[in-house]
């Protein structure tokens, strides 16, 4: 692995949200998953952001894959429009006993968009630190050129 190039801790809880059999908890998970991800990240890029996103209560997590992440990185995350759906069912879900757990399907495909949210923002990440730019310049630069140390 590169230097700069850490797996976000995010994703094991993203693994966690796909052992669990109840669709419920896999939900809770998946979308616990999706905010300590997007909270990684914008420190990786940030890291003038500790307090904001550490000590205060936490911004609702469609601002923060929407206008802060592209304030910070230049895009919007494409799975916006189901994070924010996520955690509107998880808010139910946390907060009303009653209410059902969701289905299978539509559990599954939750955990595979915060997948795929997770990996946009490890692109971000891995775009936006200037070690691993340096180290993708560099090779491009033997590539053009092979007699180029």
């Amino acid at each position: 692995m590169r230097a700069g190039d850490q797996p976000l801790l995010a994703a094991q809880h993203l693994h966690e949200a796909r052992r669990h059999r109840g669709t419920r908890f896999r939900w809770i998970v998946a979308t616990t998953a999706a905010e300590l991800a997007i909270k990684e990240a914008l420190l990786r890029m940030e890291p003038k952001f500790a307090p904001l996103l550490l000590e205060m209560p936490s911004p609702p997590l469609g601002r923060l894959y929407s206008s802060v992440l592209e304030a910070v990185s230049g895009e919007r995350s494409p799975f916006l429009r189901a994070i924010q759906k996520g955690v509107e069912i998880r808010n139910r879900l946390v907060h009303r006993p009653s209410e059902p757990d969701p289905d299978p399907q539509d559990a599954a495909d939750y955990v595979s968009d915060v997948d795929g949210a997770l990996r946009h923002l490890r692109r971000l990440c891995r775009r936006h630190n200037p070690e691993i730019r340096m180290e993708e310049l560099h090779r491009i630069v033997q590539w053009d050129h092979p007699g180029a140390a």
